[in-house]
């Protein structure tokens, strides 16, 4: 009997390194039962949300999207494998940018089976790691703002993307097309903590009969990493209203570690600000796990913790400031 999965993220949850990952070992995993399609130039499927999401050109596939998921549903919705589509764009939350899960169902109707799998993480370390990312490419808004944005909203709104915060609203919007038992959230970290990382969460949940170990790597087994979020944000400061170069980050990084030590870990927030996602979140997600506890008694997205070894933005010392001029400095004179 055959299966879709449909793997939409979200962002910043090693969507990037399942993506590169399965596409490279590809006819190892169509061996084990998993066929992982190539469609256009992206590892990721990206070009399949592109009539709901409006995304580069580089991104498109020969066709478009929804001709390219009736194909998919013809030549494979029969025979005893399953078909693993990957793309987080599948889980934009804002408007003008949503997937419709009914259109998409149906143009995959040839499958006798169907599965949604998504990945979530703690709303700090989320809105964290969409900032960094966004700041590669232009300067996103403020810490603060981020903050209020996805209080207020819901959403990681404006410049950073339109993505759901308050993961009941990507919930909800599944509903829409989906039953209950279609649908699989996966806390990141527990997948993090698996044997073999997030990677081996995921071929276990496929029971697909393989270790990461036995995969060829790419990137070293992990793609699109982000920087240390701190010292990226304290080069992006620096650099406004133009990205950081990767030497800027480089040197805040090294001045970072310098200050605060090799173990430090930084947040972005200040820790009023994270108090404040804390508290607000706590209960969605809580709130979330309730909702799905008749069909995944074991789901939780890991709540928010810390300890002494964080550095909060408002931890940052005028003598870090000071060790990332000197670092700067010498880049240019000696140019490190």
């Amino acid at each position: 009997m055959a299966k879709v999965v449909i793997h939409i993220g979200t962002h910043k949850t090693a969507s990037t390194t399942i993506q590169d990952m399965f596409a490279h070992n590809a006819e190892l995993l169509k061996q084990h039962g998993v066929i992982y399609p190539r469609l256009g130039r992206s590892a990721g499927h990206h070009g399949l949300v592109m009539s709901w999401n409006k995304l580069p050109e580089v991104y498109a596939i020969s066709g478009g999207g929804p001709a390219a998921l009736r194909q998919i549903s013809d030549d494979y919705g029969s025979g005893d494998h399953t078909v693993f589509l990957s793309s987080e764009e599948f889980s934009r939350g804002a408007e003008g940018s949503q997937v419709d899960f009914a259109e998409l169902r149906g143009l995959l109707s040839g499958f006798a089976e169907i599965e949604v799998i998504c990945v979530l993480r703690s709303q700090w370390r989320f809105l964290q790691s969409v900032y960094l990312e966004v700041s590669k490419r232009k300067t996103p808004p403020s810490p603060p703002t981020v903050v209020t944005a996805a209080i207020e909203t819901g959403l990681v709104g404006g410049a950073v993307g339109g993505l759901w915060a308050d993961y009941n609203l990507l919930y909800d919007h599944l509903l829409k097309a989906f039953a209950p038992e279609e649908i699989t959230l996966l806390d990141f970290d527990a997948c993090c903590r698996h044997e073999g990382g997030i990677l081996g969460a995921m071929l276990a949940h496929l029971q697909v009969g393989l270790t990461v170990g036995q995969m060829e790597l790419v990137h070293g087994g992990l793609s699109n990493v982000s920087p240390l979020a701190l010292p990226a944000w304290a080069a992006t400061t620096i650099a406004m209203p133009q990205p950081a170069p990767a030497w800027l980050i480089e040197c805040t990084s090294s001045a970072f570690r310098i200050e605060f030590g090799e173990t430090a870990k930084p947040c972005l927030f200040s820790k009023a600000e994270y108090s404040r996602l804390a508290a607000h979140f706590a209960p969605a997600n809580a709130r979330l796990a309730e909702r799905c506890k008749p069909f995944q008694s074991d789901f939780a997205i890991s709540p928010a913790t810390h300890d002494k070894t964080y550095v909060f933005r408002d931890n940052l010392t005028p003598s870090f400031w000071l060790r990332c001029n000197r670092w700067i400095f010498a880049h240019k004179v000696g140019g490190r």
